[in-house]
């Protein structure tokens, strides 16, 4: 462990090269509204490989349409053993009011012990302990068995269309692995048993549902001649207040909340919500994230209806993201959503698949590894994984078909809050003790596999 130790120390001794890095790219607008043209990944990828070049590591940028870059480098092994992939995107949400944010959205301002600015969490502190970790065990000189592949990539926040659904599309042995390690999980639970952290072992599913009501059009003075779209709209709204989804407990998450009170069996459906209070006493995060892994969830998001206000409107458009646990496709959102809207006349619905609902083993050889890495990266030997899946999407969905076993770890310092302030938001930012640990975590799980090999 002695070679482990040295790697390590070589991180709190890069400290201030690591927050330069961290600072540099977050200061590179790489907005992705949704809509092209947009993202300006390009310009991100090119300062990364520039300076991965400055330490003799090759990497090449793939783009899927102008501007939107994907970067992939790597380090050879000699084939001896696993190959491991780490994942992290480039683009940002847009920043709304920059006026309502403490420090300016990308200046990347050192301050109060943290790096803040759009991006300096999601994601771009992944990518910055990825490139980091890849750096100082280049540096490091010892041999590979398998191969390190690092990558920087395009479009997360919109689905990853233009950036890792494009890769394994069209370039798929360019990325393939036998493990991944990407964002969406390594939060602490300080639990009545100790240090527990979540390995995210797979993503619920969006579905985005765009919901047509029709009425009548009339003058607001006369509301009776008409059939107004936006009480309609209300009924709809109240349906959907109302919904109670189907209980699934199939979440391998169940199994093992032994791990943060001995007190806590496998729930029912009967018993759930007595289980999350209990857990809400020890970790109210874990309480959060439990309901929604035992779930469905329908949320309405954005409804547009009427032209003027003297005007009744003819019709409404309601969208509502919806996140769905492995096993509930298409089919079952449409009868699900037929359920809910019955008896409603005058509305119809389209849904359309974001992201897949995929999910990979716990319990493995690798995530033994993961957990030794995690321990490396803490100083705490007593620290246990405990499976979740991530409430949202990450590009993981685009990899796993593949075949590569792909774990949402992106761990903190076991004293950091695991409410994660400003991301989508306002005042975004990132401890920098947080950007070492992960950084620690990520050298050590690359030592323990492709060094030592598993």
């Amino acid at each position: 462990m002695a070679e482990l130790d040295d790697l390590l120390r070589q991180v709190d001794a890069a400290v201030d090269e690591i927050v330069r890095f961290h600072q540099d790219i977050v200061r590179i607008p790489t907005v992705n509204t949704g809509q092209m043209p947009t993202g300006n990944e390009t310009a991100c990828c090119e300062y990364i490989r520039d300076r991965l070049a400055a330490e003799g590591i090759g990497a090449k940028i793939l783009e899927s349409a102008p501007g939107r870059g994907n970067l992939i480098a790597r380090l050879k092994g000699d084939g001896s053993g696993p190959n491991l992939l780490l994942m992290s995107h480039l683009d940002v949400v847009p920043v709304e009011d920059p006026a309502r944010w403490r420090y300016p959205p990308f200046e990347a301002v050192l301050a109060e012990g943290r790096i803040w600015g759009r991006g300096s969490d999601d994601a771009k502190a992944v990518a910055t302990a990825g490139y980091s970790a890849m750096v100082l065990l280049k540096r490091s000189g010892l041999k590979l068995k398998g191969d390190l592949i690092y990558t920087a990539t395009a479009d997360e926040e919109s689905g990853g269309f233009y950036g890792y659904g494009w890769l394994a599309r069209n370039v798929p042995e360019e990325i393939r692995a036998d493990y991944a390690l990407n964002e969406g999980g390594g939060y602490p639970v300080h639990s009545r048993r100790g240090l527990v952290y979540e390995l995210g072992i797979g993503e619920k599913g969006r579905v985005e549902v765009t919901i047509a009501i029709r009425g009548r059009s009339g003058h607001a003075s006369r509301p009776w001649d008409a059939d107004n779209a936006l009480v309609k709209a209300g009924r709809v709204l109240n349906a959907i207040e109302n919904y109670r989804p189907e209980i699934d407990l199939s979440s391998p998450v169940f199994d093992y909340l032994h791990e943060v009170d001995e007190s806590l069996g496998r729930p029912s459906p009967e018993t759930l919500e007595d289980m999350l209070a209990r857990v809400k006493e020890i970790d109210p995060q874990l309480s959060s994230l439990l309901r929604a892994l035992s779930r469905m969830t329908l949320t309405p998001t954005v409804l547009q209806a009427g032209v003027k206000s003297n005007s009744i409107p003819a019709s409404a458009i309601l969208k509502c993201d919806v996140r769905t646990l492995p096993g509930q496709d298409e089919d079952y959102v449409r009868a699900e959503l037929a359920k809910v809207l019955a008896g409603i006349d005058g509305v119809s619905f389209e849904v359309e698949t974001w992201a897949r609902s995929t999910q990979s083993p716990f319990g493995t050889p690798f995530t033994d590894v993961l957990r030794r890495a995690l321990a490396a990266a803490t100083g705490r030997e007593d620290v246990r994984l405990i499976p979740a899946l991530t409430a949202g999407f990450t590009d993981s969905q685009w990899v796993r078909p593949l075949g590569i076993a792909a774990y949402g770890f992106a761990p903190i310092h076991p004293e950091s809050e695991t409410v994660r302030p400003g991301v989508h938001g306002i005042d975004e930012n990132f401890a920098v003790r947080d950007l070492l640990v992960r950084t620690k975590a990520y050298l050590a799980a690359a030592y323990f596999t492709l060094v030592e090999g598993l």
